[in-house]
């Protein structure tokens, strides 16, 4: 239990062993980000093969086996790539990625992200709903790009929300050693955002870029509430995962800056 404005209140979700997903118990949910289908033709100008899909596919098989199962899924933003349109790749994609997980869940609910524009792959799908929010309990779920995050906040104030959960950033850790070895591990931080508890979701993409948490000024961040000054980045906690050592708990990132920088 913790006090958030005054308030005993509970942590309503954890952490999937190892993986970039988050698990709503109460609800049954699993909750990822970021999986911008369709980003390998963006990038070659022409419709590839996807190793992207059958990655994303494996890890979301994974995380419901990590967490017992699940019911229902929910994707906080970016689950397609292109802005401009669906490209040929992602009409091919999202609809195998949606029968895919409606294989083994319910329900499906996207909180629209930047990339979500011009969802025409989605609507065939009844069991798929497009929100701009999401709030569940005392949490809400917004993807993080939003410039208007202050009335958001005031929103969220007047809610009695105690945490919110974004995405957007693709957190990640340049992890290296003195002779030069670098690895990137995904990340998610927590931290406060004024009065309320924020955790940032790392991308569930292997492929999609996103901020070196650990090396990037704050100025560098992809959102504008974490560029703002209602966050402050370096008194963030941050926990990486990875499917072989699990979650990893590191020191607020200006400890962890500090010791990155010296490497």
């Amino acid at each position: 239990m913790r006090e958030v404005s005054g308030k005993s209140v509970q942590r309503r979700f954890e952490i999937v062993e190892g993986l970039p997903a988050i698990f709503f118990c109460e609800e049954d949910a699993i909750c990822i980000a970021d999986l911008h289908l369709g980003y390998e033709s963006s990038l070659a100008g022409i419709s590839l093969p996807s190793r992207q899909l059958q990655e994303v596919e494996r890890k979301f098989e994974l995380a419901l086996k990590n967490c017992g199962g699940a019911s229902k899924l929910i994707i906080n933003g970016d689950l397609k790539h292109v802005f401009s349109e669906a490209s040929r790749q992602e009409w091919a994609e999202v609809p195998m990625f949606l029968d895919f997980v409606l294989s083994f869940v319910r329900e499906i609910i996207l909180v629209r992200g930047n990339h979500d524009t011009f969802l025409g792959p989605l609507r065939r799908f009844k069991e798929v709903e497009v929100v701009n929010s999401l709030e569940i309990g005392d949490v809400l779920l917004i993807h993080g790009h939003n410039k208007d995050f202050i009335h958001i906040f005031e929103w969220a104030k007047a809610r009695g929300i105690a945490e919110i959960v974004i995405a957007h950033e693709h957190p990640f850790l340049i992890l290296g050693d003195r002779v030069g070895a670098r690895v990137r591990v995904p990340c998610f931080l927590r931290g406060r955002f004024g009065g309320f508890r924020i955790c940032v979701l790392p991308a569930f993409s292997p492929l999609a870029g996103g901020t070196a948490v650990n090396v990037a000024a704050k100025s560098e961040f992809l959102s504008p509430i974490l560029r703002s000054d209602f966050v402050q980045i370096d008194e963030m906690e941050v926990l990486a995962v990875d499917e072989s050592a699990g979650t990893l708990k590191f020191p607020a990132l200006k400890k962890w800056k500090a010791f990155s920088l010296r490497l």
